[in-house]
């Protein structure tokens, strides 16, 4: 298996993907559907020779039981067959990295950053165990995220298979730092070792730090089976209602664990109900973490009589004394709430969005709406204006009680020209992209300088559009 093959089975392969202790994962293509694919080759050296028959014959139940997982966050299983003696799956294709290779190593979300991304696991594994599968090796390298932020889990199926006639200890069996104390015991696992794994992976997302650290299988394990779980203390990237549900997700016992992933979804839920009606819902900690100054203080408008360079910043005047300029859209706990909203339906991508939508927004009304078109669907992205909206009103009030938002946090929004908003403008070409691709922005242009209103301009375009339901869709902005 060291050269790539040109093809398996009836499939293409295109390139390598990755390489790891079970095999290697091409990607591939199918002539009979056309469509792109993942294919995951299994090493003949993980295989005993007596035991291969056996081994391929329960390898095909546990794929065949794997296709039934049909779920939005689960990675697909298409097809199962055998290259040269060597057991493979063909998956659906997910163009978008591994969780640990979207998060940088180190870095924490936060609340409102990790709990979207648990979610959508868990809602996945909810429909796995009620099938009766255990994935056994939860871990971010199996938890891909797809460029809108959805979760897409990976390798059900082969990470279920018994381990008793591998000859690599914990190749399947999981990831040590993500392990069920039952796993590393040999004892029989059941759903609630998922649950544990998710509890770790949980911990990671929300404080950067792995739950159970160590340098080697065998350090993981006596820390685990022998001086217990240390967690990191509760502080502003993990609260405490968070921390508690990491503390019981990783009870060493199962039966002290959440019994079910919808409990522990459940449980999630309201952890993060909680932190925000506690206050927490604007961590200045994870502030720091997320956001950069978008201006240095040499930068910013010039005073009336300059301050010496030696001297130390003068304090803000207050937020209803002067007109709002575009720098005070830089303020970290306005960026903090939307980008926390915004990370609700978009996941960790949400930062790096928020800091380039900054440099072109000229009121946070502007940055808002302009975030919201990198939301599908519609309903979602309502749903984000809205709420990110009254969490703005909410502080505009704690800060100046009376002051309107506007007021306090931008600029007068510029008169529209010619009926339409720049905001229009981008909202309509943003539809238009999705059915005529780049060149929708150079007729909406064109379009802009005759079209009286919002509505005449998408009936402008609207010729552009030849599917009838497109086109339907496209002038009621769907």
């Amino acid at each position: 298996m060291s050269e790539t093959p040109q093809t398996i089975g009836r499939y293409r392969v295109d390139q390598v993907l990755g390489r790891g202790s079970m095999g290697v994962v091409y990607r591939g293509h199918d002539p009979e559907i056309d469509r792109p694919v993942a294919i995951k080759l299994v090493r003949i050296d993980l295989l005993e020779g007596e035991h291969r028959e056996d081994y391929l014959a329960r390898f095909r139940r546990e794929v065949q039981a794997a296709g039934r997982c049909m779920h939005r966050n689960i990675v697909a299983m298409y097809d199962f067959g055998s290259h040269e003696g060597n057991p493979f799956f063909v998956m659906e294709y997910v163009d978008a990295p591994a969780m640990d290779q979207a998060v940088p190593r180190g870095v924490g979300l936060g609340p409102h950053g990790a709990t979207p991304i648990i979610l959508q696991l868990l809602d996945a594994l909810s429909l796995a165990h009620s099938l009766g599968i255990v994935h056994r090796d939860i871990k971010p390298s199996n938890l891909l995220l797809t460029p809108s932020r959805e979760v897409k889990v990976m390798d059900f199926g082969i990470s279920h298979m018994s381990t008793s006639h591998l000859t690599q200890v914990g190749s399947v069996l999981g990831t040590p730092r993500y392990m069920s104390p039952e796993q590393f015991r040999g004892d029989p696992v059941d759903a609630r070792s998922d649950l544990f794994s998710t509890g770790a992976v949980l911990h990671e997302l929300l404080t950067g730090r792995p739950a159970v650290a160590g340098r080697s299988f065998e350090e993981v394990m006596v820390r685990l089976l022998h001086d217990g779980i240390e967690l990191a203390p509760a502080d502003a990237m993990m609260p405490e209602p968070m921390r508690e549900v990491v503390i019981r997700a990783m009870a060493l016992r199962p039966e002290d664990r959440f019994p079910d992933a919808e409990s522990m979804a459940t449980a999630l839920r309201r952890a993060l109900a909680e932190v925000e009606a506690r206050g927490d819902d604007v961590p200045q900690a994870e502030a720091r973490t997320v956001y950069r100054p978008v201006s240095t203080p040499a930068a910013a408008p010039a005073a009336a009589s300059p301050a010496p360079a030696s001297a130390a910043p003068p304090p803000a005047p207050p937020a209803a004394a002067q007109p709002a300029t575009p720098q005070t859209l830089a303020d970290a706990e306005v960026l903090g709430s939307i980008e926390r909203r915004l990370a609700q339906h978009i996941g960790p991508l949400a930062g790096r969005l928020v800091r380039d939508a900054l440099k072109e927004a000229d009121s946070v009304d502007a940055l808002c709406e302009s975030l919201a078109l990198r939301i599908d669907p519609a309903s979602e992205r309502d749903s984000f204006l809205r709420d990110v909206r009254r969490q703005l009103q909410a502080t505009a009030e704690r800060r100046a009680p009376g002051v309107p938002t506007q007021t306090l946090f931008m600029p007068a929004p510029p008169a529209p020209v010619g009926g339409l908003s720049a905001q229009d403008t981008a909202r309509i070409q943003h539809d238009l992209t999705l059915y005529l691709g780049p060149f929708a922005a150079v007729l909406v242009k064109r379009a802009a300088t005759q079209a009286s209103s919002p509505d005449d301009l998408r009936q402008r375009l609207s010729d552009y559009v030849e599917d009838p339901a497109q086109r339907e869709a496209f002038l009621k902005g769907r």
